[in-house]
């Protein structure tokens, strides 16, 4: 099981590096999406780049090493992905982005959504049951 959640956490922290190398190159430069999207979208920069992916590296390290570290960082990490989560799915709902007509985006927030609130969990709770 410590491989299975230490390849989801490397998994999940490249993911967040991809998605805002993404979002920098092509999200950040449409004219089609609004300014109080791109800003909102701006602020989980930092805490993706600095905080969550670390933690999710340096958890999965201490996992494939056997060092009890990795509990922190996986709870800590867990923690922020939900967190985060929190704070996307009120933008969405308060934004109506659910609901708008372009269905490729939505499904795409949506997946999102459900593999931080999922993912989150996971790793708070994996870490919780091995203190």
């Amino acid at each position: 099981m410590e491989i299975l959640i230490a390849v989801l956490q490397i998994t999940f922290g490249s993911g967040i590096i991809i998605f805002w190398i993404y979002f920098l190159i092509a999200e950040n430069r449409n004219p089609e999406k609004t300014e109080v999207y791109l800003v909102f979208e701006r602020s989980f920069i930092l805490p993706d780049i600095f905080w969550v992916a670390p933690c999710m590296f340096t958890s999965a390290f201490g996992l494939f090493t056997n060092q009890e570290f990795w509990i922190f960082f996986s709870i800590a990490g867990g923690s922020a992905v939900f967190f985060l989560f929190l704070l996307d799915f009120s933008f969405n709902i308060q934004q109506k982005t659910y609901s708008r007509k372009k269905r490729k985006e939505n499904k795409i927030e949506i997946l999102v959504n459900l593999l931080s609130l999922i993912a989150g969990q996971l790793f708070m709770i994996y870490g919780l049951f091995n203190l």
